[in-house]
């Protein structure tokens, strides 16, 4: 604790402040520390006990302000008012390994309504723009983990690498002061250069080996021997997605290092990693599609396959992913076939999948299936998308969208 305080009063000494995201908000000052009447009534109220890391750092650094971010939420923000009682005392069930899918919500969280309990068991500890958050494990098989997520959007749960919060917090004040790239902390592993690339080279997770990757390009500064070690990942990784997501970044220059030239052949080496990725048993659509080369073949040859989870997966980005398709590749009969088909099935991650392939490709002489489905239907995902669908009303058909080809541009998105 000591050794914080100490980092922070270094950060607030020097002469001119270390550039960070969210800094002007906080100027690296913590709010007042609690007292321990405060967090005592705090626990009783919630039926839990904060996390050991947590709990030291409110009542003997500070409560609020200096952190990732915009700066650390205070602890009477931190959770909901509006919450059911008890619902910290709920275990949360995320826990470390790789990034919880895009369809996250369905599986693990209730759907919108009065008695929704929402990310149950975390405190939301940081917020870093939109609704993109840092959110601290209070009860649940990662208890005094934290994690990432964009609540709204498709990026699920990650939990980060840091062992419990002061760890979390000293590394952000580490990184800082080091003049790495902090925007959402905690994406990043906490490794150097030369363990980056050992995972890169060597990790049997293939997520790791990504991350490793995406880390080491939020380095200040990046040796041949990383390089060297990106170029090769993107050429030789047995995963396709590792390929792709190096190949992402690096094409579109999503990084720091700019000054380094981008892959001279990208689009053959972009055709090299979709060969690949359709090769592989199962097809990777996750390269697919950080590629812009995902089609509605790719889809329904997955949709017909006998394994459920390879069906969800497939599911989901025809259900949540329409825009990335070109409207050429879409046959409008068949593509009412499946999602008929989806809505039939008897898993209900498929039908809501189905519902929302019906919503966003406008396919209104399915809405009676739907109604006669909202009937009977008794899964509670199944039934808010029933609800969202049919009480919609679109302003423009999807003829008006733009096709895949008009909406991708040839140059960085910023």
């Amino acid at each position: 604790m000591g050794r914080v305080a100490g980092k922070l009063a270094a950060v607030r000494a020097m002469p001119v402040p270390p550039e960070a995201f969210g800094v002007e908000g906080h100027g690296f000052e913590l709010g007042p520390p609690l007292p321990e009447a405060v967090v005592a009534e705090f626990e009783e109220r919630h039926e839990v006990v904060l996390p050991a890391a947590y709990r030291l750092f409110v009542t003997e650094l500070g409560d609020g302000g200096a952190g990732p971010g915009y700066g650390l939420c205070r602890l009477d923000t931190a959770c909901c008012a509006g919450r059911r009682s008890g619902h910290l005392a709920l275990p949360s069930p995320y826990v470390p390994g790789p990034r919880y899918l895009g369809d996250w919500e369905l599986r693990y969280e209730d759907p919108p309504g009065p008695d929704r309990v929402f990310l149950r068991g975390t405190l939301e500890v940081a917020g870093h723009g939109c609704s993109l958050v840092t959110r601290l494990v209070v009860t649940g098989p990662a208890r005094g983990r934290l994690f990432n997520l964009d609540y709204e959007g498709p990026v699920g749960p990650y939990v980060v690498e840091d062992a419990d919060f002061l760890a979390w917090y000293e590394r952000w004040l580490d990184e800082v002061l080091a003049g790495y790239d902090v925007g959402w902390f905690g994406e990043r592993l906490p490794l150097e250069e030369p363990e980056l690339i050992a995972v890169l080279a060597g990790d049997p997770s293939p997520q790791r080996r990504a991350r490793a990757g995406e880390s080491l390009l939020r380095l200040p500064v990046l040796s041949d021997d990383a390089w060297a070690a990106l170029v090769g990942a993107m050429a030789t990784d047995v995963d396709p997605t590792v390929r792709a997501v190096v190949w992402d970044l690096l094409r579109w220059q999503r990084h720091r290092h700019r000054d380094r030239r981008r892959p001279a052949d990208a689009e053959t080496i972009a055709g090299d990693i979709a060969q690949h990725a359709r090769s592989c048993t199962p097809p990777d659509l996750e390269a697919l599609s950080i590629l812009r080369d995902l089609t509605f073949a790719d889809v329904l040859a997955e949709l017909a396959c006998h394994d459920l989870e390879r069906r969800r997966r497939a599911a989901y980005r025809l259900a949540w992913e329409s825009w990335a398709f070109r409207r050429e590749d879409l046959q409008p009969g068949l593509l009412g076939d499946v999602a008929a088909g989806l809505l039939g099935d008897a898993d209900p991650l498929l039908r809501s999948h189905g519902v929302a392939v019906v919503r966003w490709f406008d396919l209104t002489h399915l809405h009676p299936l739907l109604r006669r489905l909202q009937k009977t239907e008794t899964d509670p995902w199944v039934q808010h998308h029933l609800h969202w669908c049919l009480d919609w009303r679109p302003t423009r058909t999807r003829d008006d969208s733009p096709t895949t080809a008009e909406g991708y541009s040839e140059h960085p998105p910023f």
